[in-house]
């Protein structure tokens, strides 16, 4: 089971968009995937149909210390979408509180890999999308994952976040002793201009080989399709925004074949 968090502290760089559409193109593909909502504004429960105040079991309930009565295992908030083989723990505005009432709580940064671990659950993707901040929310999800999907527009400041975020990933490999791998997805991209030419080097030489070859560009159906609560690969499937998240699972599809082919030639 892969766990992949989609993060960046910055908002409006698609990571909602890519955890639904990525999630959807996964399940495309006959994998089995759970999206796994962290961030209070709802985007993912709302993106994929459900209305965030009418549900009485979230995240929030898995994030409650063991003995709170209020506490739920992760297998018990998991709903299905109506896309084959997608399903989504969701959350709404009270996982806000959630800052607060785990600020004084031994191992606070672990409840939610400490409740995937514990629950009996069979998904070939987790995805979690993470909100734009890097408070308890967000490191709670880069504890768990084993790998991260740093989503970033192509503007001036994107280096700038994505130096603050690998500074929050140093604090956690010192203080955690956690080293998920890191990938970087460009999005809302324009790839006609100069500086996206220019960011896309700087990721280049930054992380390598570590940078998708998929782009999603800027793409009115994919807008379109999160307000009507469906990936866009049902929503518009002939769409550049389709075809590119579809191009986008083949290759988080072939980092697994990748990684496989590496650990038998290791055994051998």
């Amino acid at each position: 089971m892969r766990i992949i968090a989609v993060a960046n502290q910055k908002g409006g760089v698609a990571k909602t968009t890519t955890c639904i559409n990525l999630g959807a193109s996964l399940a495309y593909h006959a994998r089995r995937v759970l999206i796994i909502d962290m961030d209070p504004q709802a985007h993912s429960t709302l993106g994929l149909g459900f209305e965030p105040n009418e549900l009485d079991r979230t995240v929030l309930n898995v994030l409650e210390p063991p003995r709170s009565p209020y506490h739920l295992e992760l297998k018990e908030v998991i709903i299905p979408t109506r896309t084959p083989n997608l399903y989504l723990a969701p959350a709404n505005i009270d996982l806000a509180g959630a800052e607060y009432r785990l600020i004084d709580k031994l191992g606070r940064e672990d409840f939610l890999n400490s409740s995937i671990q514990r629950s009996n659950i069979s998904f070939d993707y987790i995805l979690i999308d993470c909100p734009p901040s890097l408070g308890i929310l967000t490191v709670n999800a880069l504890k768990a994952c084993r790998e991260v999907i740093v989503t970033i527009q192509p503007h001036y400041f994107a280096m700038k976040g994505i130096e603050e975020f690998m500074e929050t990933m140093d604090l956690m490999r010192e203080n955690l002793r956690h080293d998920p791998e890191i990938y970087v997805l460009i999005t809302i991209a324009d790839v006609r201009t100069n500086l996206y030419r220019e960011v896309v080097e700087e990721v280049k030489k930054y992380f390598g080989g570590h940078l998708f070859e998929t782009v999603i560009h800027r793409n009115i159906a994919l807008a379109e399709a999160t307000s009507h609560g469906v990936p866009v690969i049902e929503y518009e499937p002939s769409s550049s925004g389709a075809q590119s998240y579809l191009n986008l699972a083949k290759e988080v599809i072939k980092l697994e074949e990748k990684k496989s082919g590496e650990r038998l030639l290791r055994r051998n």
